[in-house]
C-alpha cells in the first residue's frame, strides 16, 4: 500500500493530536508508521490498516501524568528522562575522575603558578562553554522547529546563568585560595574540585544537547 500525501498528513496530525509535537520524535514515529502501513497487502483499506498499526504504538503514545503540570506521551517523557539519567550515570563518575586528576596534578606540583594556571585554563573554558550555551539558546529560540533537545536547552537557561555565579565564586581570589588549598589534604583538594568539575561537565553536556538540536534540524531540513 503506497500512501498518498493526504494520508501522510492524516498520520502527522494524529501524532500531533496525541501530544507528539517535537519534530525529532514525530518524524521518527511517522517514518515507522508509514513503513508499517505500506508493508500491508496491496489494496488494504487505509483506515483499517492505520488503526491496526496505531495499536502497535498505543503504549508509547499513552499520555503520562495527565493531571500534572507537564503531561506528554510516554515516548516523549522517556526521551526527557534519559537526559537526567545520563547526568547521574555519566557526569558524576566523569566529574570524580576529572577532579581526581586535577587534585593529583596540583599535589605533585604544589607551586602557586601551577595551581593558578590550571585554575585559569579550567575557568576560561568553563566560561566559554556557558557563553556558547547562552548563544545556542538564542539561535534555537529563533527557529520554528521544535525538538526535545531544543526544549531541554531552552529550559536550562536559568542553570547557565547560575553557572556564571559559580564561576565567580570558585575562581575569585587566586592567592588567598591557593594558600588555603595548598594546606588541604588530598581528599580536601578532590572535594574542592568535584562540584566545579560537575558543573563544568553539565555545561558541556548542554552544548552537546544544543548540537543535537541543530543536527536534527539539518537532517530533516527543518526551519
Amino acid at each position: 500500500m503506497k500512501l498518498t500525501t493526504e494520508q501522510i498528513e492524516i498520520i502527522d496530525q494524529t501524532l500531533i493530536d496525541k501530544g507528539v509535537v517535537y519534530d525529532d520524535i514525530k518524524l521518527e514515529l511517522l517514518d515507522h508508521i508509514i513503513t508499517d502501513i505500506e508493508l500491508e497487502t496491496e489494496g488494504s483499506n487505509f483506515d483499517v490498516t492505520f488503526s491496526k498499526v496505531m495499536l502497535k504504538w498505543e503504549r508509547e503514545l499513552e499520555e503520562v501524568n495527565p493531571s500534572g503540570k507537564f503531561a506528554a506521551p510516554r515516548i516523549v517523557m522517556e526521551k526527557f528522562s534519559s537526559f537526567f539519567k545520563s547526568q547521574y550515570k555519566f557526569l558524576f563518575p566523569v566529574a570524580a575522575a576529572f577532579s581526581f586528576l586535577i587534585a593529583i596534578i596540583t599535589t605533585l606540583y604544589p607551586e602557586e603558578f601551577v595551581y593558578n594556571t590550571v585554575k585559569l585554563v579550567f575557568y576560561s573554558v568553563y566560561l566559554l562553554l556557558c557563553l556558547t550555551g547562552i548563544i545556542s539558546i538564542f539561535f534555537i529560540s529563533k527557529t520554528k522547529s521544535k525538538t526535545t533537545s531544543g526544549k531541554l536547552i531552552q529550559k536550562s537557561w536559568w542553570f547557565l546563568v547560575l553557572q556564571f555565579c559559580a564561576i565567580y565564586i570558585y575562581s575569585s581570589s587566586y592567592s588567598r585560595l591557593y594558600r588555603r588549598y595548598n594546606n588541604e589534604p588530598f581528599l580536601g583538594k578532590f572535594i574542592g574540585w568535584f562540584m566545579p568539575c560537575y558543573f563544568f561537565l553539565v555545561a558541556f553536556h548542554l552544548i552537546m544537547i544544543a548540537v543535537e538540536h541543530f543536527r536534527i534540524v539539518k537532517k530533516y531540513k527543518l526551519v
